[in-house]
């Protein structure tokens, strides 16, 4: 009986200890508890009951907000989609002398930045595609223009699938056009070689 009764005040201890413990924890969590710590624990059942309505009440209404939301991005990315349709193929018309001096500005980039670090003529010519399109498709007339035409230009020409062969074609351009399989410290001087040159045949033709 004695241990029993021992057993018993333990199990009752115990579970007295979890209550106060469970109550303690409704002070700390509960902002009205936490102003008012020595309510009556019924008053701190009710005000907790309360607490967990209102948060209940505000999940439901964040959870709409979320779905408008959703819908809004959706409906924006649905107008999005049908007017890069409508968008021509070819981009915005722009004139011959405006691609000729932005390739004449690329081509002296690619050189200063090589004569730099050689590196730059490799990324040079896996960038090259990309400005050309660019330089073709994207029109300055206006703000709005700037914005459509990179959005489209973007859309046609930077995504994985049309980045892949780019890259592809310019590895196998490097391998077969340089030595770097075999000799690959020889890259550097035909780097700079190359840009040198390309540079003087446009100086040339300039004069001529």
């Amino acid at each position: 009986n004695e241990t029993r009764r021992a057993a018993h005040l333990s199990a009752e201890q115990k579970r007295r200890c979890n209550l106060k413990n469970g109550f303690d924890m409704l002070v700390v969590l509960v902002p009205s508890l936490t102003q008012n710590p020595k309510a009556s624990k019924a008053d701190m059942l009710r005000k907790t009951a309360e607490f967990c309505k209102k948060l209940k009440a505000e999940r439901i209404q964040m959870q709409k907000e979320a779905d408008i939301l959703k819908q809004e991005m959706e409906t924006l990315h649905n107008s999005i989609s049908i007017i890069q349709s409508q968008l021509p193929e070819t981009g915005a018309p722009v004139t011959r002398q405006r691609v000729d001096q932005m390739k004449e500005m690329f081509d002296d980039y690619v050189k200063n930045s090589t004569l730099q670090n050689w590196k730059f003529w490799v990324f040079s010519i896996i960038i090259g595609p990309l400005f050309d399109s660019y330089n073709n498709m994207v029109s300055t007339a206006s703000v709005d223009d700037l914005c459509r035409t990179v959005l489209a230009w973007l859309d046609q020409h930077c995504s994985l699938q049309s980045l892949r062969p780019i890259v592809s074609k310019a590895l196998v351009h490097i391998s077969t056009a340089t030595s770097i399989l075999t000799d690959p410290k020889s890259v550097r001087n035909h780097a700079i070689e190359n840009v040198t040159k390309k540079r003087q045949s446009i100086n040339k033709h300039g004069r001529s």
